[in-house]
């Protein structure tokens, strides 16, 4: 384990931080329950998904019925972007069925050492600061590196679910009282 100095979750700008361009094409289609993004197929430019991520912060112009969420980048102590979190502030039915609070995607060569839990703890504070009390993560259970991160933050197991093609996945809720 490497010491995480200085890490930091930024809000998605249209400023890419170093890196994001190789984190975006790590992350391709997704994986693991974590969607990519458009630019790996083709339909967007990076310019323009950055565009997209910075508007989706901007909550002020939220579509009636939509739920206000926002990106980061998760940057490391040069900077450079290792992951991406994706969080929402409160969630729907649909949200608290298959999807939960928070999404987070760390490059592959840094998974491992430790950015996973720092990425959620950090999250897992912003959260916190939009007001929820308690933070429910959802994954995959044959992703067994993300249910340790979840466990590592306070993840308690609250049910099983059965997705697409019989796929099991685990609802764990962290309590947020700092």
């Amino acid at each position: 384990m490497i010491e995480l100095l200085n890490m930091k979750l930024e809000i998605a700008s249209l400023h890419p931080p170093k890196g994001l361009a190789e984190l975006i094409a790590d992350l391709g289609e997704g994986e693991n329950g974590f969607g990519g993004t458009a630019v790996p197929k083709g339909i967007l430019i990076l310019e323009e998904y950055l565009q997209y991520c910075h508007t989706t912060n901007d909550h002020r112009n939220l579509k009636p019925g939509h739920i206000p969420r926002s990106f980061f980048w998760f940057l490391d102590d040069k900077e450079e972007a290792i992951g991406i979190v994706r969080m929402w502030h409160y969630l729907n039915e649909s949200l608290k069925e298959r999807t939960g609070h928070i999404a987070y995607y760390i490059r592959k060569d840094k998974r491992g050492k430790g950015y996973g839990s720092e990425a959620l703890r950090l999250a897992l504070k912003g959260l916190e600061k939009v007001g929820e009390r308690k933070a429910l993560i959802v994954t995959d259970l044959d992703n067994i590196a993300s249910t340790k991160i979840i466990l590592a933050n306070g993840g308690k197991l609250e049910t099983v679910g059965k997705g697409g093609k019989g796929k099991k996945f685990g609802r764990y809720w962290i309590n947020l009282d700092s």
